[in-house]
């Protein structure tokens, strides 16, 4: 036979010839190459999902994002690469990765917005081959500058911590004079959230933290059990919260009565103050009492009262609260250590309780008044009011600040240590002054401008602007991150040592 008739008789029969057998082989590589690049988890419902430590990331440093991989049966897939991108500015390191065998990818992502609003949404994306996803995270941040006690001594961002922008803050230090030593006492620290939540975090020997334990913490947590939290105060080792309904939560040290609760007992957790006849829309507290004004312009008070800081006209202590006597108009009010001021509706200062240092402002340095009495050189004009430890502040209309009382380390701004028993102009602040604020001996104005200026005690950098020196007799300028303007000064509380500012948000 002919080798064509060969062929043919092999054909016929069905046999394949070795190189048909070879260019079959070859052209069946590209399929099963093309099957291996499109896996079969993908093409029937596999999946690609996103996650972090509690779903936040926060608006500057890194965190951990993972990305995990399964198949349709929902089964980990393994060998998968899987590349990340985000918000313009983030990073990621590695950008991408290869999944484990528990189909697991993890990267470092950073963000790069310290000044992100607390509580935004950042979008990441994950995509591998054959599928992708975008998810959003809780953006934590701070919108709150700190320098001094716990701090540095220039004013600087706080921790990145909060879910939701700070609206007011407050320093304490937990027996500050009650110690020999200031360097003795314990600072801790209140933040209210716009959320209506409220952070602690420092010294808990009393209870101040509100987490129903005496175990001092360094990291700032929520005092649980608290929503719709509207104002803040503290006390020297009490802390308080104004609710939207107008009621009280108190908890901390009750030794003088001052969480207002009929009784002298300690609580660890917040609970409601007693005896509240009328809506509260301010409180305020001194070293060991409180004052809160209610929706119809009265006052009352409760706490330690032998100096008359109740000002109910006794030195009897207040387990509960009690009408301040004779006030009615009131507009703001304001406290030093064991003193009172009320700022009335037609700009005139009242002032109750201890006299020391002439921190009243009635012109002489007699003993306390257990009732309110005018400050002469007050009589109108006034629109914002506040307290030191024995030094009290005034804004005028015309955004200037006069100061009286205690001035051993420059508190009163005037460029001497003359402690002064009425008020008298702080030096350069004439006019463009919008708040002012007070810690023990350390006094802040924020300006029209958004700018602060600072004078008084530095020695722990409360004043911010850098330095070490142990007082600044007049007021200085201080210096803020590039860009950034203050909202408003935090409340802090008479026994502050550390500057706090609420920063505007973007």
């Amino acid at each position: 036979m002919t080798s064509s008739e060969i062929a043919d008789s092999r054909r016929a029969s069905g046999e394949v010839g070795r190189r048909t057998v070879l260019m079959g082989a070859a052209l069946s590589i590209p399929a099963v190459t093309v099957m291996v690049s499109t896996p079969a988890w993908a093409a029937s419902g596999g999946s690609v999902s996103l996650s972090a430590p509690d779903m936040r990331v926060p608006a500057a440093g890194n965190v951990p994002v993972t990305a995990l991989v399964r198949d349709a049966a929902s089964q980990p897939v393994a060998g998968t690469a899987v590349s990340f991108s985000g918000p313009s500015g983030a990073s990621f390191a590695p950008t991408s990765g290869v999944t484990d065998g528990s189909g697991k990818t993890t990267t470092q992502l950073d963000l790069g917005t310290p000044w992100a609003t607390p509580g935004s949404s950042a979008t990441l994306t994950a995509v591998t081959s054959a599928a992708s996803t975008s998810a959003a995270f809780t953006v934590v941040g701070s919108n709150l500058l700190a320098a001094g006690r716990e701090y540095a001594r220039s004013v600087a961002q706080t921790e990145l911590v909060f879910p939701s922008p700070v609206t007011d803050a407050i320093a304490a230090v937990a027996d500050l004079v009650r110690v020999n030593s200031p360097d003795n006492s314990v600072a801790w620290f209140l933040a209210l959230l716009a959320d209506g939540t409220v952070w602690a975090k420092g010294g808990n020997a009393y209870g101040q933290l509100g987490d129903g334990s005496t175990t001092d913490r360094s990291t700032w947590a929520p005092v649980p059990g608290l929503a719709g939290v509207t104002q803040i105060a503290a006390a020297d080792r009490s802390g308080y919260a104004l609710l939207s309904d107008g009621s009280v939560r108190a908890w901390g040290d009750n030794r003088y009565g001052q969480l207002g609760i009929g009784s002298t007992t300690n609580q660890l957790s917040p609970v409601a103050v007693t005896g509240l006849t009328s809506r509260i829309t301010q409180i305020i507290a001194g070293y060991d009492h409180v004052v809160a004004s209610a929706s119809d312009g009265s006052l009352v008070s409760w706490g330690r009262n032998a100096l008359g800081q109740v000002g109910d006209g006794s030195t009897t202590d207040r387990w509960a609260p009690v009408p301040v006597s004779g006030l009615t108009g009131v507009a703001q009010i304001a406290t030093a250590y064991n003193s009172s001021f009320a700022l009335l509706t037609d700009g005139s200062v009242r002032s109750w309780g201890d006299n020391a240092y002439g921190v009243l402002g009635i012109g002489t340095r007699e003993p306390q008044k257990s009732s309110p009495v005018p400050v002469p050189a007050l009589a109108s004009g006034v629109t914002q009011i506040a307290g030191g430890g024995w030094s009290a502040y005034a804004l005028l209309s015309d955004g200037s600040v006069r100061s009286w009382g205690m001035n051993g380390v420059g508190q009163l701004g005037d460029g001497s240590t003359t402690d002064r028993y009425s008020p008298g102009a702080v030096t350069g602040l004439t006019a463009g002054v919008t708040q002012i604020a007070a810690g023990t001996t350390t006094a802040y104005v924020l300006r029209a401008d958004g700018t602060m200026n600072a004078w008084g005690q530095n020695d722990k950098g409360q004043v911010g602007d850098g330095s070490t020196a142990r007082r600044r007799l007049t007021p200085v300028a201080v210096p803020l991150p590039t860009g950034r303007e203050v909202r408003r000064l935090a409340s802090l509380s008479t026994t502050s040592q550390t500057a706090l500012a609420v920063m505007k948000t973007s």
